[in-house]
């Protein structure tokens, strides 16, 4: 039973809030009350939640030796060494094999873009999580490609202005994830830090934050206004949901160089009750707005 329990942990079900931008389409789409649509997106919400684990897993495996010496990620299972690396590595191996079976019965469309996630996410392991900025271009891809694998199990047209917004906004946070691991490393021990932020600095990526902020903030004030876009929905009331989308940035950004939060992005969620609340408005706002 221990050896589940940490198996489970080392699968960190808490990032797979992430894979939530799998309902993305369905809500986009205005099919968020069609029952076929949603039942969809679960499953495949729940084959990808599991494949992100199996890959979780693997990642640790590679990671073993520095996240012994990290004063946070010494306390995951592998690195603690309450369950050997031989061992996980075949569970990550067998979860992997058997949910990416499992997804080509599902659906072929879903079985590719789960196979590219997978893909990219082990070069990343290995050798691309090194590369200062394609690290995290790595990471905004699996954001895109979650959006996609919900658009195409339920064969849903999306705008390219929502692959441009997700992919800005998880840039976004994964600098802000680099700032903050940056931020909090100790200067005097190096294996505390990811390859890639000996490249990396404060400054720059400061830089890069303020870029992508605009950035991000813009192209969603574009899409709400695009006259195509309010000729799909029906509604020119989309420019209400701005200000959640402007408070939503700030207030990360606050929790980022006020709070020194940001390095787990979950966290930040389940823990500021403002900027839980304002996803939960922005959300009821939008859907208000084009489904009624």
């Amino acid at each position: 039973m221990k050896l589940i329990k940490f198996l489970i942990i080392e699968m960190r079900p808490k990032q797979w809030i992430k894979n939530m931008f799998i309902f993305a389409p369905v809500v986009f789409s205005q099919n968020f009350l069609n029952f076929k649509y949603i039942e969809k997106s679960f499953v495949a919400f729940f084959l990808f939640s599991f494949i992100t684990g199996s890959i979780y897993i693997f990642n640790d495996c590679i990671d073993y030796e520095n996240d012994k010496n990290h004063p946070k990620k010494r306390f995951r299972p592998i690195a603690a060494g309450k369950i050997k690396r031989r061992s996980a590595l075949y569970f990550s191996i067998i979860l992997l094999t058997v949910m990416l079976t499992a997804g080509y019965i599902f659906n072929s469309d879903f079985f590719l873009l789960a196979l590219i996630y997978v893909i990219l996410n082990i070069l990343y392991s290995i050798y691309l999580k090194k590369i200062a900025v394609f690290d995290v271009f790595i990471i905004a891809i699996g954001f895109v490609l979650r959006v996609m694998i919900g658009g195409e199990v339920n064969n849903i047209y999306l705008s390219p202005w929502i692959f441009i917004i997700t992919f800005l906004l998880a840039l976004f946070l994964g600098l802000v994830k680099r700032r903050q691991e940056l931020d909090g490393m100790d200067e005097k021990n190096e294996s505390f830090t990811r390859d890639s932020l000996k490249n990396y600095s404060i400054p720059f990526l400061d830089q890069l934050i303020s870029i992508t902020t605009s950035a991000t903030l813009i192209s969603y004030i574009v899409y709400v206004v695009n006259p195509d876009v309010q000729s799909y929905f029906h509604t020119k009331e989309l420019y209400l949901t701005v200000p959640f989308v402007i408070f939503g940035i700030f207030r990360y950004i606050f929790l980022t160089y006020m709070k020194n939060k940001g390095e787990v992005p979950e966290e930040i969620i389940f823990s500021d009750f403002p900027f839980l609340i304002n996803i939960v408005l922005w959300i009821l706002v939008f859907i208000f707005i084009i489904y009624f």
